[in-house]
């Protein structure tokens, strides 16, 4: 047996090996990236949805007991307030991407057809289950925002599949 044609044999084993591993590795790169580009406006959503369902509940407190309407100009300025702080704290950060909906459930029925601004977010609309009547015999009315953006989709693009949106929900009743 020749130990020198042997040994070619096996470098070109490990050329294929070696091959077939780097593409492993280089779809683990891309995917992992595309994960914490996601995770990383996941919680920006997050915190803008909870920041965002907050300031509306407390605008209902200082609005008084009789006073719980949500109006256009409202929605506006919560949009504004959103979107200006993405944009801020996301240097990549594009209007064009960005979805807005806010949903007030009133007497546990009534649902206030949505306030959207930008891209549809596709959301639900709060679950009626949530609903309980406070001390004061009132029903709760619930509000609930929800925020989504268009991420790119380096993995989705390479596998065929639209895993770009990015989306975050958060509710609260009011005062």
């Amino acid at each position: 047996m020749n130990v020198k044609h042997s040994r070619n044999n096996q470098l070109g084993n490990f050329t294929v090996e070696f091959a077939i591993i780097g593409v492993f590795f280089a779809l683990l790169l891309v995917f992992s990236a595309d994960i914490v580009v996601k995770l990383a406006y996941k919680g920006k959503l997050d915190r803008m949805s909870y920041s965002a369902v907050s300031i509306i509940k407390e605008r209902t407190e200082l609005a008084g007991a009789d006073n719980f309407s949500v109006g256009e100009t409202e929605v506006d300025t919560i949009y504004d307030i959103i979107r200006r702080s993405l944009h801020r704290t996301s240097g990549s950060f594009d209007d064009k991407k960005f979805g807005f909906q806010l949903d007030i459930v009133r007497n546990g029925v009534d649902v206030v057809l949505p306030y959207h601004r930008g891209i549809d977010c596709e959301s639900q609309h709060p679950d009626s289950s949530l609903d309980f009547v406070t001390t004061f015999g009132r029903h709760a009315t619930l509000y609930q925002v929800t925020l989504c953006y268009d991420t790119e989709s380096w993995f989705g693009d390479l596998i065929g599949q639209d895993f770009s949106r990015v989306s975050s929900r958060s509710i609260t009743m009011g005062r």
